[in-house]
């Protein structure tokens, strides 16, 4: 699978995809920080008839991921048994700003970032925000993938930056990594229970103490992403985006986002 700084979008052709034929024909497309958990979820029913898993990492390149999420919605509506696509991301940095479908209705999640798909609704998270706003959350996808703040992490980019850059740029360069999470100064940390996700906790508590941060686990809730996987897809939870709209921001309120007419 290519990986989030390649140049060209991702060739959708090798991708696994499987159809159920008794199954309403709904395709999910989703972040690899989840695959595992919409994985689990997508096996407690007979929702949803594809999936495509795309490449942990791209929120922080909200137009690239923008781009990619667009042609992956044009390329599943070419395929004319499915007739609704679920979306297992967050406002990603507005990455989702723009997009909308062309034939088929699109199911987003009310969340800002993927803790929120943890945690069971936006509001946990707001509550959760509001009591520590310096938090910053460890995800079993985030700690498989490397893309927490970690020493390992930083081992890694040292490398990597050694091969590209002059010795005196590689140490500015993990500096300014380290300022990236500079206004965090604790850590929680959520899952799905699910098997493995003990160790990612054991894992997560080593890379806040090396930042010295305090961490504190809070127990996640399915719902909102098993209810995304099967529905009922009830306003106050998810936004259903139909031929001709596209997704924008939300003014005021807590909705987050909401639909409005394609431009002409």
């Amino acid at each position: 699978m290519r990986r989030p700084g390649d140049d060209n979008l991702l060739d959708f052709s090798c991708m696994e995809r499987t159809v159920n034929p008794g199954t309403r024909h709904v395709a999910l497309i989703g972040c690899e920080v989840l695959e595992r958990e919409l994985a689990a979820l997508s096996g407690l029913g007979e929702a949803v008839a594809s999936r495509e898993i795309l490449p942990a990492g791209l929120h922080v390149q909200p137009t690239r991921l923008r781009a990619i999420l667009a042609q992956a919605i044009a390329h599943t509506e070419e395929r004319p048994e499915i007739d609704t696509i679920v979306l297992a991301y967050g406002l990603c940095g507005s990455a989702l700003v723009g997009l909308g479908p062309s034939r088929c209705s699109l199911v987003v999640p009310r969340a800002h970032d993927c803790v929120t798909l943890f945690l069971g609704n936006k509001e946990r998270y707001a509550e959760c925000m509001k009591e520590d706003p310096g938090l910053y959350w460890y995800m079993p996808g985030w700690c498989r993938h490397g893309l927490v703040p970690s020493p390992d992490r930083e081992e890694r980019l040292r490398a990597e930056y050694r091969v590209r850059f002059d010795p005196d740029q590689v140490d500015e360069l993990i500096e300014m990594d380290r300022e990236s999470v500079a206004q965090h100064h604790s850590a929680a940390y959520t899952d799905l229970q699910l098997p493995g996700d003990s160790d990612q906790f054991q894992y997560s508590k080593t890379c806040a103490e090396c930042r010295g941060w305090s961490m504190t686990p809070i127990h996640g809730d399915s719902g909102l992403l098993r209810d995304l996987l099967n529905g009922p897809w009830d306003p106050e939870r998810f936004l259903v985006v139909h031929p001709g709209q596209r997704i924008a921001l939300c003014a005021h309120g807590d909705a987050i986002i909401k639909a409005v007419p394609q431009p002409p």
